[in-house]
């Protein structure tokens, strides 16, 4: 389930100045409908305004007419484009046009008129709805409220024949009930693409604590694998043995150095070519003094530097748990255990290396007391972490392990190129 967050860069206030880019989207839309509707109502209109100045139409009136239904096609001309504080300026200026001219109207054409419906009344949606583009509902609602009751006195004061203020009342509530239409579309289409874009931002927080989590699981992972591998593992050999051989002093070393690197190391991205692979390899099988059995089908292979140091560090993983437990207890003791040691199991072991074009594999076998893998406990990191973790998270690679309990242990590592 997707977990909201906290905060959520939308603030809560009258007017959209930070809509997010769902919200923007539509509001740019929504000012390209109103620019088009402005010029449907404006041919509209005509008629009506024409009618209700005989005489012509003085400069107030031409005035009106321009702002009134000019500001909505230039909303919708520049919507698309105009930097987001310019459409509520000129959405505030339509509004207080339309309030301006319903106010005047009584008092610029005195009483009754013959002319029907003031022409002003048949625009009035226009304003309401480019209110609503820029402002949130319950400022909206008001200034449609206001414009409804002033809808009702300029009919009122007009109407010439019975009933002037039931008249006035039906003309008030059709009005207000026509723009309402087009003001509530508006209203939810805004609301719900506000809503779709907090659920968006709340989605990219929580990918990117997701992503930080996992690298910090994932950098946790390599201490371990370090700590299990060469600490411990060097720890083990200085405390088994009376006198530390090169090979034992060398490992030694090159823990200490992943250490003092660990800090600053960069993420590598040379190709090891098969000399190189093999040559560690082999390095590995006699510093356990293990038999190593090499099948080259091309020596064209070149593995990613990542790749490699997987495969080497899982290999000498199976291979110090092979040593540590294959005999079962006692345990030989890493690096001193000689075949044909007194009161010691001797087992065969064995690293078999296959490298092709796009492919390597790396299997250690030995024939010790075999164990069941579905049964290792997850805090042994030595299988579920330093193995299959390592080899698993590695991009085409693969870990395999095939033991049973008295049949030996075999496990197969692999890369495979994508």
């Amino acid at each position: 389930m997707t977990e909201l967050a906290p905060r959520v860069p939308f603030r809560e206030n009258y007017l959209r100045l930070k809509p997010g880019p769902t919200q923007l989207r539509l509001m740019r839309m929504t000012a390209g409908a109103v620019g088009l509707g402005a010029l449907v109502f404006g041919a509209l209109a005509i008629g009506p305004f024409s009618e209700q100045h005989p005489g012509g139409p003085g400069p107030a009136a031409i005035l009106s007419f321009v702002v009134l239904l000019g500001l909505p096609i230039v909303i919708g001309a520049v919507g698309s484009w105009a930097p987001l504080p310019v459409l509520p300026v000129l959405a505030a200026c339509e509004a207080a046009a339309l309030l301006a001219v319903l106010v005047l109207w009584p008092i610029v054409h005195g009483g009754p008129h013959h002319d029907g419906m003031p022409w002003p009344l048949g625009i009035s949606a226009m304003p309401i709805v480019c209110m609503a583009l820029v402002m949130r509902g319950l400022f909206v609602w008001c200034y449609l409220g206001v414009v409804g009751v002033l809808t009702v006195l300029v009919t009122f004061a007009g109407s010439p024949g019975q009933e002037p203020l039931l008249i006035a009342v039906q003309t008030g509530v059709y009005a207000s009930s026509f723009a309402a239409i087009f003001v509530g579309l508006v209203l939810v289409g805004l609301e719900s693409a506000e809503h779709l874009d907090r659920l968006q931002e709340a989605e990219r927080l929580n990918t990117a604590r997701s992503a930080a989590r996992q690298a910090r699981e994932s950098e946790r992972a390599r201490f371990d694998g370090l700590i299990h591998d060469g600490v411990i593992s060097t720890l083990l050999m200085a405390g088994r043995s009376e006198r530390l051989s090169a090979d034992q002093v060398r490992q030694a070393e090159d823990t200490l150095a992943q250490l003092e690197r660990i800090g600053a190391e960069p993420h590598l991205t040379d190709l090891v070519t098969p000399e190189l692979l093999l040559g560690r390899l082999r390095r590995l099988a006699a510093l356990y003094r293990i038999p190593i059995d090499v099948t080259l089908v091309s020596d064209r292979l070149t593995v990613p530097a990542p790749a490699a140091e997987a495969l080497l560090a899982a290999c000498g993983e199976a291979v110090r748990n092979s040593i540590e437990h294959a005999a079962g207890e006692p345990a030989e003791p890493v690096g001193t255990a000689v075949p044909g040691d007194a009161g010691a199991r001797h087992i065969e072991r064995r690293i078999e290396v296959r490298a092709s074009d796009d492919a390597v594999t790396i299997g250690v076998r030995d024939d010790g007391i075999g164990f069941e893998p579905s049964q290792v406990r997850p805090e042994r990191l030595g299988v579920s972490r330093s193995i299959r973790g390592r080899m698993n998270e590695l991009p085409g690679g693969y870990a395999v392990i095939d033991s049973r309990p008295g049949s030996g242990t075999v496990v197969m590592l692999g890369w495979v190129r994508r």
